[in-house]
């Protein structure tokens, strides 16, 4: 009916108009070049002497005239009806009117309408506002003007933007804090860095301003928010590592254990996988999972229990790494027994970095290699925690340019390290270097009272101490460099197996050259020969159970014997039997170029039915692939050496089960350094000031910090925020 009434009236047709007029006989118009009147979206049909001649046809004496609809634009003529009416209070009016004139009731009468005009238009009337209906509905016809739908969405448009602008810069203050590792909280919200920092950004933000300064509950800052926000940001990085996890061929699983400030027992997940994109492998966190017990079962249940809500596809997982505890190496009731009977795939490997670091601890309980570092390690603890002594120290350094060039711009004397006892080496390395220094500063302090002081020098101006350091020092330094290499994420057991062979070669060649001897012993003697103590063996007796009792014809003779080859023979014997290990899973080396000479068929079944459940084809089709695989490469002049080469230069379309089987053994962990890494991050999150922090809030602020060059889209993360549960503000 509405769509009709508007036809009726704003519509140009046969016999009604938009703006219909006629003549009245007593007011005849004198308007000679009217032709018509323009009244809303079209122009009229009718001209004035057509209107007259239709109104002279009804035999009235009075004629309606145009200029009525030009003095009252509201006025509508009938043609049909030869009467007049209110078009803005018939289509916008009540539908059942006070005043029924013009509306229900038609003027015809040109006699009387001058008064039923102005008894239609008085003041408080509802002509008026339903002429201002008209108007702005025809506005809006005319895209003048937006529709109330159109203006009410426009509203909600613009509330949401500013809704949205306020939680991003509530966002944009949080990633801040978290990459850059700033407290958030403090003992007072109102002054702690987030609320600070937030302010600090409103003086450049008008809405955030205003929003801030509003007598509003609804502010999004307080803490449970921001623990929601720091899950989003930091589920958000887990997503797309483990998207790329789970887009890899397979992947390797890494854990460790650490107590936080807390004394609570935290776990950090990492995963390794090569990446087809960088080609390379790669080991990234993916959070900390608190654990409330460290068996086997228990542990067992959290790392299986983590990776599923990662999202971690586990039926890829093909290696595990974990310390060599029982409760995680343990054959029976081992969290890696029981992840083997879940992925049976999964094959577990030692953390080859604490097996080295196993090594240096058995080796170094050679009585000899014991007492030196218990010497080095009760001076270096009275240096550092005595104000006195350190300053004598430096003064004493300070008059030796040879030491301090030899220190390389270090001003006191590192620790033993309790976990790291390859790093042992550097603070030998500073102790021998600063040896006169010390030997001066506890003489000084030994003039002045110091009551330890005269011991500790006695216990370093043995013979026995300078030989002990000079050798120690020299074989822990060539450990070093296996030691750095086994933590890179690159590396990949196959080169960490090679590099420890090389170790091994190396310490058998030095125990056979006696040069090496020599020139230890020559320099133990000239550091002896500085401070007046000569060169000295123990007494030789027929029997002895506490000391070494070698038989030697010379000084040096002993010591080669007592100290030099029971020390390298012991190490190397560690080194051996932790480091150089084999599996049936390593033969896939044999399919790196360099070594397909050596691959015989056996070693092509024995890698068929290791990787069996990752190839594609049966075993002929595997040994026609491997077939090609040799032709290739006997045509190229260079071929690869190591893992990583290989993989860039191999075709996974040619060569796919190659290709798999090459990726499978690449992800094989070598170290859990990268999770041992996150504990650092851990310790500076979670420090003594931040002790009640949450497993959850610190996982996603460890993200944050981990990973704080990684693009984060914060639509993304709105858009999160408001989808999870109802928000009091409109952020969609």
């Amino acid at each position: 009916m509405a769509q009709k009434r508007i036809d009726s009236f704003f519509s140009v047709g046969p016999k009604t108009g938009l703006s219909e007029k006629g003549t009245d006989a007593t007011e005849p118009s004198t308007s000679p070049g009217t032709s018509g009147v323009k009244e809303g979206p079209e122009s009229m049909t009718l001209d004035k002497d057509e209107l007259v001649g239709i109104a002279i046809e009804y035999g009235t004496k009075r004629q309606f005239s145009v200029d009525w609809l030009e003095k009252y634009d509201w006025l509508r003529y009938s043609v049909s009806e030869n009467s007049v009416y209110c078009a803005p209070c018939i289509l916008f009016g009540a539908s059942s009117p006070k005043e029924k004139t013009f509306i229900n009731t038609p003027v015809s009468k040109w006699s009387n309408r001058g008064k039923y005009i102005k008894r239609h238009t008085e003041p408080g009337s509802s002509h008026h506002s339903c002429c201002a209906r008209a108007s702005g509905f025809m506005k809006i016809i005319e895209g003048k003007q937006a529709s109330i739908t159109a203006q009410l969405s426009r509203n909600k448009v613009e509330t949401v933007a500013k809704n949205r602008q306020v939680l991003r810069s509530v966002i944009e203050v949080i990633i801040l804090c978290g990459r850059q590792n700033i407290p958030l909280r403090g003992h007072d919200d109102n002054n702690s860095n987030f609320t600070v920092l937030l302010k600090d950004k409103a003086n450049r933000d008008e809405i955030l301003k205003t929003h801030l300064s509003s007598k509003s509950k609804v502010t999004y800052t307080s803490p449970m928010i921001q623990n929601e926000l720091i899950t989003l940001l930091g589920n958000n990085i887990k997503g797309k590592i483990v998207q790329q996890c789970n887009d890899a061929i397979c992947y390797s699983f890494l854990a460790d254990e650490a107590t936080d400030a807390s004394t609570m027992e935290q776990i950090a997940m990492c995963v390794r996988y090569y990446s087809e994109t960088e080609q390379d492998v790669r080991e990234d966190f993916v959070g900390f999972v608190q654990a409330e017990s460290t068996t086997g079962e228990a542990l067992f249940n959290k790392f299986i229990e983590g990776q599923r809500d990662a999202g971690l596809d586990i039926s890829k997982m093909r290696g595990q790494g974990y310390d060599g505890a029982s409760n995680m190496s343990g054959c029976h009731r081992g969290v890696q027994a029981r992840v083997q009977q879940v992925v049976p795939q999964a094959m577990y490997v030692h953390c080859k970095a604490h097996s080295l670091n196993l090594s240096i601890v058995h080796a170094c309980k050679e009585t000899l290699v014991r007492n030196l570092l218990d010497t080095v390690q009760q001076i270096g603890f009275a240096f550092k925690y005595s104000a006195k002594r350190l300053l004598a120290f430096k003064e004493e350094l300070g008059n030796d340019p040879v030491a301090q060039e030899e220190m390389q711009k270090r001003t006191r004397l590192q620790s033993l390290c309790e976990t790291r006892w390859a790093s042992r080496a550097d603070a030998l390395y500073t102790f021998k270097a600063a040896y006169t220094s010390i030997v001066s500063a506890l003489e000084v302090l030994e003039r002045e009272g110091d009551s330890k002081a005269r011991s500790y020098r006695c216990s370093i101006l043995g013979f026995d101490f300078i030989i002990s350091l000079v050798v120690v020092e020299f074989v822990l330094q060539c450990v070093m460099p296996l030691n750095k290499l086994l933590q890179k994420q690159n590396i990949n057991l196959i080169e960490a197996a090679k590099e420890s062979r090389v170790l091994i070669a190396t310490f058998r060649a030095e125990r056979a050259d006696d040069a090496v001897w020599d020139g230890l012993y020559d320099k133990a003697v000239a550091m002896a020969e500085d401070q007046g103590v000569e060169p000295s063996k123990p007494r030789t007796a027929r029997r002895q159970q506490h000391r070494g009792n070698v038989p030697a014809d010379s000084v040096s003779e002993y010591w080669k014997r007592a100290l030099f080859y029971p020390f390298l023979d012991h190490l190397v014997v560690e080194l051996e039997d932790r480091l150089v290990s084999s599996n049936e899973r390593f033969k896939a080396q044999y399919l790196i170029p360099s070594l397909l000479p050596e691959l015989s068929r056996d070693h092509e079944d024995s890698i068929f039915q290791e990787y069996d459940s990752d190839l594609s084809g049966d075993r002929e089709a595997f040994r026609n692939e491997v077939s090609r695989w040799k032709v290739r490469w006997e045509l190229e002049g260079t071929k690869p050496s190591n893992l990583t080469d290989t993989l860039k230069a191999t075709n996974k379309t040619l060569y796919p089960d190659i290709f798999t089987c090459l990726v499978v053994l690449i992800t094989m962990p070598v170290s859990t350094a990268t999770a041992e890494r996150q504990f650092r991050i851990m310790r500076r999150l979670k420090n003594y000031m931040r002790s009640t922090m949450l497993t959850e809030r610190m996982s996603g602020l460890a993200l944050l910090h981990a990973y704080r060059h990684m693009e984060i889209d914060i639509d993304i993360i709105i858009n999160e925020f408001a989808a999870s549960k109802g928000r009091k503000l409109d952020l969609l």
